[in-house]
């Protein structure tokens, strides 16, 4: 029952989110003119350009993006029972950042599609490293701190790629295309974008969906979803392809947006409890609200400039972050 009140809620918050995201910006467009744009556009008026072409493919782009990256958080934290586990946090997006950075170096003829592909190479790649300096780091210390540790993995692995991935940049002189792809978030995306990250991004969400009760059980623990008779490998690695499939589509467009996939899964299962059957698509939900209003707000903080929006998500997970990390059990698995 309240998960059902908080998809009608979320779902209300997204659509007048997204109606504000459309109406603000360099130039202020009113209601009726929005309107008009969606169905009766004109092609040579220039506020029915800017509704349809740039700012609801935005729109459209960036609930996508925070839903992808909050659903991804979401799985990894109930795979690994990690409170800190998330794409920002475990080498996920790192890696995906680092695979873009080199397909822009070597591979600059490389079309939208295939740096998906890239991307996604990329973050299995990063979370390869992490979880194995992860795994040996707790293995000597018998669990102890578990979460924390892979956490410093996390940030290490993080650090290593990012210093490789700027080296790189200035070797290969790609630096200016990096920097633009890193810091405009969902500026400037077209349908185009919209349409190739689509497919990706409902694939992943039904993919998560599809393994919802296993992650249910898998919260649990290993040895009770065993015991219920789950294939734990199995519906590990179906949630690892899942993860990587979602963040590398969202950061091939929007680079490595921080903290979404770390607060929304702790908010969402504070207000509905652990049924990931009803976890994940509130989590989407959550993240793509919470990414159309960061979205938004990057471009009143200092008019007529854009914030990054990986600012404004930070200065929400940041604190979060040192919340978690102190221990507090009001906010965990």
């Amino acid at each position: 029952m309240i998960a059902s009140i908080l998809i009608v809620i979320a779902s209300i918050g997204i659509l007048l989110a997204m109606l504000g995201s459309i109406m603000v910006g360099a130039a202020d467009i009113d209601v009726k003119t929005v309107f008009e744009a969606i169905f009766q556009y004109d092609e040579n008026h220039v506020k029915h350009f800017t509704v349809y072409e740039i700012r609801i493919p935005r729109a459209i782009m960036a609930f996508l993006i925070g839903a992808c990256f909050a659903v991804a958080g979401t799985i990894m934290q109930g795979v690994t029972r990690n409170p800190l586990a998330s794409p920002g946090l475990m080498g996920v997006s790192a890696g995906a950042s680092f695979g873009i950075v080199l397909s822009f170096a070597f591979f600059p003829e490389l079309k939208y599609h295939q740096l998906i592909l890239v991307s996604l190479l990329g973050s299995a790649l990063g979370t390869l490293i992490v979880y194995s300096i992860g795994t040996v780091a707790s293995y000597r210390t018998r669990g102890r701190y578990a979460h924390v540790k892979f956490a410093l993995a996390g940030a290490a692995v993080g650090g290593l790629l990012g210093s490789l991935s700027k080296g790189i940049e200035i070797y290969y002189g790609v630096m200016t295309n990096v920097m633009y792809w890193y810091a405009a978030g969902v500026a400037g995306v077209k349908w185009f974008e919209v349409k190739t990250i689509l497919p990706w991004s409902v694939a992943g969400l039904l993919g998560a969906m599809m393994i919802s009760r296993q992650l249910t059980v898998l919260s649990l623990g290993d040895e009770v979803a065993a015991g219920l008779g789950q294939k734990i490998k199995w519906i590990k690695a179906i949630a690892a392809l899942t993860v990587f499939v979602l963040v590398g589509a969202a950061v091939s467009v929007a680079g490595p947006i921080g903290f979404i996939g770390l607060v929304i899964p702790h908010i969402t299962r504070y207000l509905i409890g652990i049924d990931y059957r009803w976890v994940i698509p509130c989590s989407a939900l959550l993240g793509g609200f919470l990414l159309v209003v960061a979205d938004m707000a990057s471009r009143l903080v200092n008019p007529p400039f854009e914030t990054p929006v990986g600012v404004l998500t930070a200065l929400i997970g940041v604190p979060f972050f040192i919340y978690l990390a102190r221990g507090n059990k009001r906010v965990g698995l």
